[in-house]
C-alpha cells in the first residue's frame, strides 16, 4: 500500500515507515472516535465529580509511574512483543464500555485502558529508535503524524454528530476494532532490537535508573523543566474541563475544537520535524512551553464556547512539536545501550506530576480557595518558571553522549 511522503524517507527506512503510518492512520480512527469526547461524556452525560475528571485528567500518565518496571522486564528481549500484546490488551476495553452506564464505571474503564495502554511506551522508544536513522527521525515521525492526523481530523468530524446522548456505547465498541487492527499494522514492522541486561534485578534497574538524575545534569534539568510544564497543565485540566462545560461546551463543540487542532497540527508537524532535528530539545521545549502559557490565559477570558477556539488553535501548534521534542530529547541524553531506562525514568516523572497535579487542580479550583480563573492563572505562572528552568539547564549542561 502506497502512502503519502515515502518517497522523502531514506529508503532503508521507507518499509518501516508504510507500516507505522498505516498502523498510526488506523489508530486515529480509533481516537478520533473517543479522545476528544471522553472528558464531556463523562461530565455532560454522566455528570462525573471534579474527583472523577481529575482521575481522567491523570489517567493517560498513571501508568507510567511502572515504567521502570515495565523497562526491566524487556531488558535483553525483543521489544516488540510487549508493545504488541499491551496495546491489544488495552484497546479491547473499549468493547466493555457498552456496558458503562455509570460515571465511576465509564471513568474506571477508561483509566484502565490507559493504564495498560503505559506497558508499551519504553518498548516503542526502542523500536522507533532502531527503525529510523538518526538526524532525520523527528521528520520521518512527522510525517507519519501528518498522515495520521488527516485522518483523525476527517473522523473526529463524524463521529462529533455521533455521540449525542448514551451513544459511546456504540461508537467506542467500534472504535476499538480499528485500534485492534492498527496493532496488527504496527506487528508487522521488522524489528529485532532486545538490547538491555535481561540479569539485571529490578531493584538494582530502579536504582540505577534513580542515579541518572544525578549522574547526568544535562537529563536532570531538561526533565525538571518538563516537570514543571506538565505539573502546571495537569493542575489546570479539572478546571479547564469543568469551566469549559459552564460555559456551553458540549460535544459538538470538543469535536469542533479536535478537527481544528489537528488542522493546524497537519501543518506544524512538517516545520517541528525538520526544526527539532536540528536544534537542541531544550532550546525547542523551552520556545514550546513559552508559547503554550497563552493557553490557561485564554480560560482566563474565555465566556462562551467559541472564545475558546484560540486555545484549539494554539494546542495544535504546539502540541505536534512537543511530541516530537520529548521523544527525540530523551533519545538525545540516553545512550543507545540505556533507552528504555532513560525513557522510563522520564515516563516516571511524567507519571508522579499527572497523578499529583489533577487532585490539586481539583481541590484549588474550588470558589473559597483560588477559583478555576486563580487555577488558570497559577498554571501560567508555572510554565512560565519552566521555560526559565529549561534555559539554565541548556547553558550549563549538554548531553553526555555527545560531549
Amino acid at each position: 500500500m502506497t502512502v503519502f511522503f515515502a518517497n522523502r524517507v531514506p529508503p532503508k527506512a521507507r518499509d518501516a515507515y508504510r507500516k507505522d503510518t498505516i498502523s498510526g492512520m488506523l489508530g486515529a480512527v480509533m481516537l478520533g472516535l473517543t479522545a476528544p469526547f471522553i472528558a464531556v461524556i463523562a461530565r455532560k452525560v454522566l455528570h462525573a465529580s471534579a474527583v472523577e475528571i481529575a482521575i481522567l485528567s491523570m489517567a493517560p500518565v498513571a501508568g507510567n509511574l511502572f515504567s521502570l518496571l515495565w523497562a526491566n522486564i524487556m531488558e535483553g528481549r525483543r521489544k516488540m512483543p510487549f508493545a504488541v500484546w499491551s496495546w491489544i490488551a488495552a484497546r479491547s476495553i473499549f468493547f466493555l464500555t457498552a456496558f458503562a452506564r455509570s460515571s465511576g464505571l465509564f471513568v474506571g474503564m477508561i483509566s484502565a485502558y490507559y493504564f495498560i495502554a503505559s506497558i508499551a511506551s519504553p518498548a516503542y522508544s526502542a523500536i522507533m529508535k532502531e527503525v529510523y536513522p538518526d538526524g532525520d527521525r523527528a521528520r520521518i515521525m512527522g510525517y507519519a503524524r501528518v498522515c495520521t492526523i488527516g485522518v483523525y481530523v476527517l473522523i473526529t468530524a463524524v463521529a462529533s454528530s455521533l455521540l449525542g446522548g448514551d451513544n459511546y456505547r456504540i461508537v467506542f465498541p467500534i472504535a476499538g476494532l480499528f485500534g485492534i487492527a492498527s496493532v496488527f499494522s504496527f506487528a508487522r514492522i521488522h524489528s529485532v532490537d532486545n538490547s538491555g541486561d535481561s540479569s539485571v534485578s529490578l531493584a538494582r534497574f530502579v536504582r540505577d535508573g534513580l542515579l541518572i538524575l544525578r549522574d547526568d545534569p544535562g537529563f536532570r534539568w531538561f526533565c525538571a523543566g518538563i516537570f514543571i510544564f506538565g505539573f502546571a497543565n495537569f493542575m489546570a485540566q479539572p478546571a479547564q474541563t469543568i469551566y469549559a462545560v459552564e460555559i456551553g461546551v458540549d460535544t459538538r463543540w470538543a469535536g469542533l475544537y479536535s478537527i481544528l487542532s489537528a488542522s493546524v497540527m497537519i501543518v506544524a508537524y512538517f516545520y517541528w520535524g525538520a526544526y527539532t532535528d536540528r536544534r537542541r530539545p531544550e532550546a525547542v521545549v523551552a520556545l514550546q512551553a513559552g508559547c503554550w502559557a497563552a493557553i490557561p490565559l485564554n480560560y482566563v477570558v474565555a465566556t462562551e464556547p467559541w472564545m475558546l477556539i484560540p486555545t484549539a488553535l494554539i494546542s495544535g501548534v504546539l502540541g505536534a512539536g512537543i511530541e516530537l521534542s520529548y521523544f527525540t530529547g530523551v533519545l538525545h541524553f540516553a545512550p543507545p545501550d540505556r533507552i528504555t531506562q532513560y525513557q522510563a525514568v522520564f515516563l516516571s516523572l511524567m507519571a508522579i506530576r499527572g497523578m499529583i497535579a489533577p487532585f490539586l487542580g481539583a481541590v484549588l479550583q474550588k470558589p473559597e480557595l483560588f477559583g478555576e480563573k486563580g487555577v488558570f492563572i497559577v498554571a501560567a505562572a508555572l510554565i512560565l518558571v519552566s521555560v526559565v528552568v529549561q534555559v539554565i539547564g541548556m547553558r550549563k549542561y549538554t548531553s553526555l553522549v555527545s560531549s
